[in-house]
This record gives structure tokens, C-alpha cells and sequence, in this order.
């Protein structure tokens, strides 16, 4: 008899995190034994995807994850040789996608549930049961309701705030190790434990620190009526949620660009009122109508001037937002 092995694919925060819990808990499956957990942004999905071992994995599950328009193509053509060697595949997401989009990944064989009416962790917990023929206990339920508080901006759990800015802890490999290390407690059955308090201390301190030097680094724009601002966000604390909301207050903004400093790629965009999605998509990315990413392609000249003159990264964002404005105007959620 095959032992059952799952390799659960995510995303880095706090949704992503509690939604791997929670389908391990429901499939009683461990990290290390018969699971294996991957965290990606979606413009690294692909290639997480290519490293997966057909032979020693039986199902894999993919979580808080949209494809970017520029991979997609790719990913179904992957997905469906998982498939045919007989792996099962699962989609749990909550980010909007197009319909074409959704028949085509069902038509290779992708068992996919899209469900915009709550977090990633509430999709997982509320269609991984007929998946896995289980059922989510009251520590399941607990666990989707404090991350759907913070991952949908309600703030209406009390460890909302605190696990939110936790699992933000550590960057880069030792951030992987930090969140298996929370992906085993959530499973296991606990929502907070003594070192998460000092985790949380040394967060707030790095948090503070780090708005302080973004805001050191900030370019205005303006294009098709909307007012933007990119930001160069340093590693670490604070969450580009965080900046975002309090960048589109500080400077009267339609929305906020936020560009890392680090090697990362990829740009977030978060907004109240403009459908940042739009705006992504166009840069083959994707997310949600407020909080959306994008890849950041620049050329070999334009990575080399950023190195030299590091707010010439924002000043080159900048540009690629006006282009994109000026292609499809301020799509404003009101429109």
C-alpha cells in the first residue's frame, strides 16, 4: 500500500500559513512524515511546480495562490502531467479569477475551488472536507476566523493584530523554517504560544524602524486621474498591507505601489478605492480588487542603474504604472 504523501504549496502570510494548517490537520497528516510544505509568491508558482517529485508525492495542494497571467499557460501544461501521472491536485483560492481560466485548469483534471466570500483558510476548511472526508473541529473554526479577521481587514478576532504581525517574524530561508514552526503549532492545535509573544515584540520594534526608512523613499505619481505612490520597502517589517494602508491616508493616494528593496521581483499594490487587480493583471499578475502583486521585470540596464541608485527602481515602477493607467484609466471600484 502507496503511504499517502502531500506536498501542500502556499503562500507566505498569515493566510497561507493557517490554510496549510488547516488542511493538514484535516488530512491527520504531519510535516516531515508524510507532507511536505512549499511557500511561494504566485509569481514563483511555476517553478516551485517543476521541482515536484511525481514518484514520492500523491497529492498536491495548492493554497492562497492566484497564477500570473505571464505563467499561466505553463502552470496548466505542468498540472496536467501531475495529473497524468496520476497525482491528485487540489486549488484552494480565494483571489478572483476569470472563468477561462477556471475551465481550463478543471479540464486537465484540477479539482479547483475558487471562493471570494471568505479568506483562503475559510475555502480550504469548507471544501478540503469533501477532499479529504473530514470534518474541521472548533480549533479549525477558531483558527479561520482569526485569520479571515486580519487577511479580509475586519480586525474583529483578538489575535488578529498579534498573528498577522508574526508570521512575519524572519525573511528567506530562516522565514521558512519560522512558518513550518507555526504551521506545525496551528496543526497540532494551538493559535498562540509563550515564543509568539516574544516574536510579537521584536515586530513591532522592526516595524516601527521600517516604516520610518520607507518613508525615506517615496516617488508620487499621477496618471488617468488617479494619484499613486510607490514606496521602496527594505526587508522585513512592516507588512505591505501595513504601508499600504497608511501611505494611501498619508498622502491623499488612489493607491500605493510597493517595491522591495531586496531581490524580490515582484510589486504589491494595495488600494481602497481603485481596483488594483486591473492594474496587475496587465503586469501578468493578479489578486484582489484591493490587494494585488505583479512581477517586476526590469531590463539588465535599468537593474543595474537600481543597484547604483536604488530609487531609480521606483522612479522605473513609476513609469510602468502611467503606461498601464494610461491604457486602461483609473479603474475605480465604484466603476
Amino acid at each position: 500500500m502507496v503511504k499517502q504523501y502531500y506536498t501542500v504549496i502556499t503562500h507566505t502570510d498569515l493566510d497561507g500559513i493557517a490554510a496549510a494548517a488547516v488542511y493538514l490537520r484535516l488530512a491527520g497528516a504531519k510535516l516531515g512524515v508524510n507532507a511536505v510544505v512549499h511557500f511561494t509568491e504566485p509569481y514563483k508558482l511555476y517553478k516551485v511546480l517543476k521541482q515536484i517529485n511525481t514518484s514520492s508525492t500523491t497529492r498536491v495542494a495548492i493554497m492562497d495562490l492566484s497564477p500570473n497571467a505571464a505563467d499561466f499557460e505553463n502552470i496548466v501544461e505542468r498540472l496536467k502531467e501531475l495529473v497524468r501521472h496520476g497525482v491528485i491536485v487540489e486549488w484552494y483560492d480565494h483571489h478572483r479569477w476569470c472563468g477561462e481560466w477556471i475551465n481550463q485548469l478543471k479540464s486537465v483534471g484540477v479539482r479547483l475551488y475558487v471562493d471570494t466570500s471568505t479568506c483562503a483558510t475559510g475555502v480550504v476548511a469548507k471544501y478540503a472536507v469533501e477532499e479529504l472526508e473530514a470534518q474541521p473541529d472548533e480549533h479549525v473554526k477558531e483558527l479561520v476566523a482569526a485569520t479571515c479577521a486580519a487577511d479580509l481587514w475586519r480586525w474583529d478576532h483578538p489575535l488578529s493584530t498579534k498573528l498577522y504581525r508574526v508570521v512575519d517574524r524572519y525573511k528567506g530561508r530562516k522565514g521558512d523554517a519560522w512558518r513550518r514552526k507555526l504551521v506545525i503549532g496551528f496543526s497540532e492545535g494551538s493559535l498562540w504560544w509563550p515564543e509568539l509573544d516574544e516574536a510579537l515584540e521584536e515586530y513591532l520594534k522592526l516595524e516601527f524602524d521600517g516604516f520610518t526608512k520607507a518613508l525615506q523613499s517615496v516617488v508620487v505619481g499621477s496618471k488617468a486621474g488617479c494619484r499613486f505612490v510607490v514606496v521602496l520597502k527594505h526587508p522585513g517589517p512592516p507588512a505591505a498591507s501595513i504601508i499600504g494602508n497608511s501611505l494611501v491616508d498619508r498622502y491623499n493616494a488612489d493607491f500605493v505601489v510597493i517595491v522591495r528593496r531586496g531581490g524580490s521581483k515582484g510589486i504589491s499594490l494595495r488600494s481602497k478605492a481603485v481596483n488594483v487587480r486591473e492594474i496587475a493583471v496587465k503586469l501578468g499578475g493578479g489578486g484582489h480588487p484591493k490587494a494585488a502583486g505583479a512581477p517586476l521585470n526590469m531590463p539588465w540596464w535599468a537593474r543595474l542603474l537600481a543597484r547604483i541608485y536604488p530609487r531609480y527602481k521606483l522612479v522605473y515602477t513609476a513609469k510602468l504604472i502611467e503606461r498601464v493607467l494610461g491604457e486602461i484609466g483609473c479603474p475605480r471600484l465604484s466603476d
